[in-house]
């Protein structure tokens, strides 16, 4: 019964140690249900040795505790809200009330009483005379003016940056490093796309995207320290996508 009771004790430790060397979610842990565990061995221990396990558990029962506080004020300082409850929000608010909710939180730039007749007819000039999206950067960049903000394999294709042999050899190389880099363990994302310059930076970066695109690697986040970290991925890496902002540049 002893021994029982020690590897309780032995186990929850290992557990709370497990919480704060990883980016586990330290919320998983049942604060109560392991002061409770706690409290019904203590009137059992007889040994110092026992009373000395009693109080290392509890120390990193206090440790899991601070990791709850900070992950909170970080969510708090950044103002996160978990994108799937908005849309689940949005999805059941009735008609009526979605409107209410985006008068409530409109804010025009421009209000009736800052604009003149002048101003006004100045704007429709503007509006009337501006030409349409897919002619304004046609004489610099062909057709890609006509898909403002989006880049992609064949847009480089089209500007000339690559040609397509060019990009899937330095996709491949790409990947071999990571590959041999990372072995299927994770490493540091900045680390490895930091370049010799910024536009090496930018280029490895955004060939990195394509693997992990198609599965060929995975990149996680964690929310504490917001490390950034990738691995290779031997076959092809399944579960729900999604999608990931990351800035790079002067590092």
């Amino acid at each position: 019964m002893a021994n029982k009771r020690l590897e309780d004790i032995l186990r929850l430790i290992a557990l709370l140690q497990d919480v704060q060397h990883s980016s586990a979610n330290p919320f998983d842990v049942d604060i109560l249900d392991k002061i409770l565990v706690l409290k019904k061995h203590l009137p059992d221990w007889e040994f110092l040795d026992d009373l000395l396990l009693d109080s290392q558990a509890l120390v990193e029962l206090s440790q899991v505790v601070k990791l709850q506080d900070q992950w909170l004020k970080h969510r708090a300082s950044s103002l996160y809200i978990d994108p799937l409850l908005v849309q689940l929000k949005v999805k059941l608010l009735p008609k009526n009330e979605l409107a209410a909710a985006f008068v409530k939180s409109w804010h025009p730039l421009a209000q009736i009483d800052q604009l003149s007749p002048q101003g006004l007819e100045r704007a429709f000039v503007y509006w009337r005379d501006l030409a349409p999206m897919s002619e304004r950067f046609k004489d610099q960049f062909g057709s890609y003016g006509t898909r403002p903000g989006i880049v992609d394999y064949q847009d480089l294709v089209d500007l000339k940056i690559f040609t397509q042999d060019q990009f899937e050899t330095r996709l491949n190389s790409i990947d071999d490093e990571l590959k041999l880099k990372s072995g299927e363990e994770w490493i540091d994302y900045r680390d490895f796309v930091k370049g010799k310059s910024v536009d090496e930076t930018i280029l490895r970066s955004y060939i990195l995207a394509f693997l992990i695109s198609e599965g060929r690697a995975v990149i996680q986040i964690d929310p504490l320290s917001n490390k950034i970290s990738v691995a290779w991925v031997n076959g092809k890496a399944t579960g729900e996508a999604k999608s990931v902002a990351i800035p790079v540049g002067d590092q």
